[in-house]
């Protein structure tokens, strides 16, 4: 899938309009899951045996007159805040994979650094220079990534 969002325009449009739809079939989805659970929480008109288990009977009698458009409304918005969910989920998730990548390419600088310094009379300063810069960039990059995977800025 990765190799799809990189490559988007070696990608047929057959293809493209099968996981927009995938895409949209799943945020329909949650939105219709979220609309229908609204609606069968609600006791129905002239339920009474339902209104007496409710903890509050005014809310319950309101609730009995709100319209379907309103239930759709409140769903909306319970699907916009999923899909924020998920979409902080996917960049947290991404940011950790890439502190761990950038993490595991500093630790492999920092050790080249270490056996380039174990071997000091024939040091090859240019790769030394090269593995310390390498590495002070990918420990920037951790920080950075490591501060997005935890929500700081």
């Amino acid at each position: 899938m990765l190799h799809y969002l990189l490559h988007a325009s070696e990608v047929p449009w057959q293809d493209q309009v099968l996981y927009a739809s995938v895409f949209i079939a799943a945020i329909a989805l949650v939105f219709l899951v979220l609309w229908w659970r609204r609606r069968a929480a609600r006791p129905r008109q002239g339920d009474f045996a339902a209104l007496v288990e409710q903890r509050d009977v005014a809310q319950a009698l309101a609730a009995q007159a709100e319209s379907p458009l309103s239930d759709a409304v409140h769903a909306w918005q319970q699907t916009r805040h999923t899909m924020e969910n998920v979409k902080t989920g996917v960049e947290r998730f991404l940011a950790l994979i890439w502190a761990l990548l950038s993490g595991l390419l500093c630790a492999i600088s920092v050790s080249a650094v270490i056996s380039d310094i174990w071997n000091f009379p024939a040091v090859d300063w240019r790769l030394f220079t090269f593995y310390a810069v390498l590495g002070g960039v990918c420990a920037w990059f951790t920080r950075v990534q490591w501060r997005d995977f935890r929500g700081r800025k």
